[in-house]
Formats: C-alpha cells, sequence, structure tokens
C-alpha cells in the first residue's frame, strides 16, 4: 500500500495535545508519538482540533482545524471520509451527528462522579447524562484500568467487549539517578531528609489530610523530614494559614512548579512520597515514584490499588490523616519495610510501557477499519 490515498483514514480528535503538559495531554502526547512511531505506513492519520498549537507532533500527522459547533463539524468529518474517528475527550462538543466513520473514544475516568461534591452542577449534569449517552455510541473505548473499565459497564452501561484497556506509560526521564546528578532539591532551599509530595493544588488531591497527618508526625516528635509539597497552588495563603495551625510552617516547603527534569530528582532524593488522592482513574504520580526508587505511600482512590499492587502502602479511607500518618512513620522508621517498597516498586513499573499501549490503540484502529471493509 505505498499509496497514501488508499491507507485507511484515521481522525484523531487532539485538543488534548495543545495543552500537552497537562494529565490528560501528556496521556495523549505520549500515546500519539509512539503511535506515530509504529505505524510503518499502515493508516493515514489527521489530527483534528480546534487552534493551532505549538506542540510539535502536529508536524507529523495532517492538521484539520474544526469549527467548535459539533454540527458544523459534523458535516466537514463526513466530507472528509475518515474510516475511524477517535474522540478525546468525548464531550458534548464532539461531532457524531451523521459521520460515517467507525467512532471511538479515549476515557480515563469518572472523577467528578465519584467525587461530586467538587464540581459545579453543569459539569455533573455533563458527566451524568452526555457522557454516559455519548460512550454507548462508541465502537470502542479506551480506557487506562480494569477499574474503570468496570465502572463503564456498571454505569455506563457500555458493553465490556467493546473497551480496552491500555495502562499508561512512563517516560525515561523517570528513573534512578546516581547520586551526583541530584542536586535540585538544595536548589529549592530543602536542606535535609524529607517527605515529597507533587500535584496541582486542588481539594480533590485531599491536602488537608495530607497536613493534618504530616502535623501529627511531627507533633509525635517521630520523624525529622520536612514536607516538600510541590505544584502550582501549594505557596497559597489557604496552605500558609493551615501550616501556622498546625504548627508546621517553618517545616513546610513549597517550591511550586517544578520542571520534569527537577522533578526526577525530588522523587530519588525523597524518603517517602505520599500521595492520598480522593480519585484516580490511574494515579500516575505513584508510578513515577516507583520509577525514582521512591517507597510509595497513597490512598485506595478508585484505580489506584489496581496500580499500585503490593508496591506500595495503601490507606483504605483517604479522610483518616490519623491512617495516613502510622502509614507515613512506618515507612520511615523500617529501613527494611523501605526498601522492600522500593524493590517492588522498580519491579511494579515494567508493566507500564507506553509502546505497548500504543499498540493495542493500532489494533484497535485496524480492528475498526477490518469491521468497515477496509484492509490494513
Amino acid at each position: 500500500m505505498d499509496d497514501k490515498s488508499s491507507l485507511p483514514r484515521i481522525g484523531v480528535f487532539t485538543k488534548a495535545l495543545d495543552n500537552w503538559k497537562s494529565g490528560s495531554g501528556h496521556h495523549m502526547d505520549e500515546m500519539m508519538r509512539s503511535v506515530l512511531d509504529q505505524n510503518e505506513g499502515r493508516f493515514d492519520f489527521t489530527f483534528i482540533h480546534y487552534a493551532k498549537s505549538e506542540n510539535p507532533v502536529y508536524g507529523r500527522a495532517r492538521e484539520l482545524i474544526i469549527p467548535r459547533n459539533p454540527i458544523a463539524a459534523s458535516t466537514i468529518l463526513r466530507r472528509e471520509g475518515f474510516d475511524v474517528l477517535h474522540y478525546a475527550p468525548l464531550t458534548i462538543y464532539a461531532p457524531l451527528w451523521n459521520v460515517r466513520a467507525k467512532r471511538m473514544a479515549t476515557m480515563h475516568g469518572a472523577e467528578q462522579l465519584l467525587i461530586p461534591q467538587f464540581f459545579g452542577q453543569l459539569e455533573l449534569a455533563h458527566e451524568r447524562l452526555v457522557v454516559p449517552n455519548y460512550a454507548r455510541r462508541m465502537d470502542r473505548i479506551l480506557t487506562v484500568s480494569e477499574t474503570s473499565k468496570k465502572y463503564f459497564v456498571d454505569n455506563f452501561r457500555v458493553p465490556a467487549e467493546r473497551i480496552i484497556v491500555a495502562y499508561n506509560g512512563l517516560g525515561p526521564a523517570y528513573r534512578v539517578l546516581p547520586p551526583s546528578e541530584v542536586a535540585a532539591p538544595e536548589r529549592f532551599g530543602v536542606k535535609g531528609p524529607f517527605i515529597f509530595h507533587v500535584s496541582r493544588f486542588s481539594e480533590r488531591k485531599n491536602p488537608w489530610t495530607l497536613l493534618n497527618a504530616y502535623a501529627s508526625l511531627v507533633e509525635s516528635g517521630s520523624i525529622k523530614q520536612s514536607l516538600v509539597c510541590a505544584g502550582g497552588g501549594w505557596d497559597g495563603e489557604q496552605v500558609k494559614k493551615r501550616a501556622v495551625e498546625l504548627g508546621i510552617a517553618d517545616r513546610l516547603i513549597t517550591p511550586g512548579f517544578v520542571a520534569e527534569n527537577d522533578l526526577v530528582q525530588f522523587l530519588n532524593a525523597a524518603d517517602l512520597f505520599v500521595f492520598p488522592s480522593l480519585a484516580e482513574g490511574f494515579g500516575m504520580p505513584n508510578v513515577e515514584a516507583m520509577a525514582c526508587g521512591c517507597p510509595v505511600v497513597t490512598s485506595a482512590a478508585f484505580a489506584v490499588p489496581e496500580i499500585v499492587g503490593d508496591a506500595a502502602v495503601v490507606v483504605q479511607d483517604p479522610m483518616d490523616s490519623s491512617a495516613l500518618a502510622e502509614a507515613m512513620a512506618r515507612v520511615l522508621t523500617n529501613q527494611d519495610l523501605a526498601a522492600e517498597l522500593r524493590a517492588k516498586g522498580l519491579e511494579r513499573v515494567k508493566l507500564y510501557s507506553w509502546k505497548e499501549s500504543a499498540r493495542k490503540l493500532i489494533g484497535i484502529y485496524a480492528e475498526l477499519c477490518a469491521e468497515k471493509g477496509k484492509r490494513v
């Protein structure tokens, strides 16, 4: 099939690629780069979005700019004659009407429905009414955990055979470094041993339970580590005020956003990584910490137990600050347990490969093309 015009045509909705450093954007960026690397001339890809982006991946595929109006966009897509349309994300703006292509979507989890108290009524209505309805119209759904798959089967009534699980992968940056290459913590003013957390500050990441648990450890006198919370928003007034109230203001360090290279160094240097999130479709920070040889304490939030397996200490109730503090203390005061978690974590992360996940996605494209009568 040397003539590109004869290749099966795959249209991928790539708005997430426009902000490719966000969670969903990073996932799509890694997946689509790996898909293109493995394509070997089998498919003709078009990346579909609403405005030009600086992401260099757009130089590797045909680019199609469509209007936000889903009716007008559907008209354009129908004329294009795609064999497969891949929606990511699946929203009310997804142009589904009268397209003749096979349809699939990437769906990560159901955070809004798991912790509805943190979302507005309009967003909740969208997730409760629109997304399940659209999901049932898909010929395939790609998701990132068996937990998410089960949720979509049980709650969205999507047939199980239409849902394929492809785990997130790990980039090569996340690895164990020699001590000579770990300088970021000191550069950010971190002196001595520390516990590490990273997230964009949000109630959904359970910040107050983390601070309460750490404060109880400080008060008990059982640890010497400071607490470093990296990511945007952790240096806000709410956190500062609460740190003063808890008596930990002099031991809480908030460096703000840190670049990936610095993040890897923090994870290499930390005595413990703590991630007590309230809902995670995957929980990538846990896996990144494991890959850097850092012991992990996390929560039993949705898919997290599936992803970390026995390679982390998992707190069953993420809101229980006493249980979180006890889990943190166990790892910090037991060198054998910490060493065991490091070893198990480094083994566990071998499950997570962007190349393997992209191979599964290519397989979905091939199946859908075959169902449409298009030879691959």
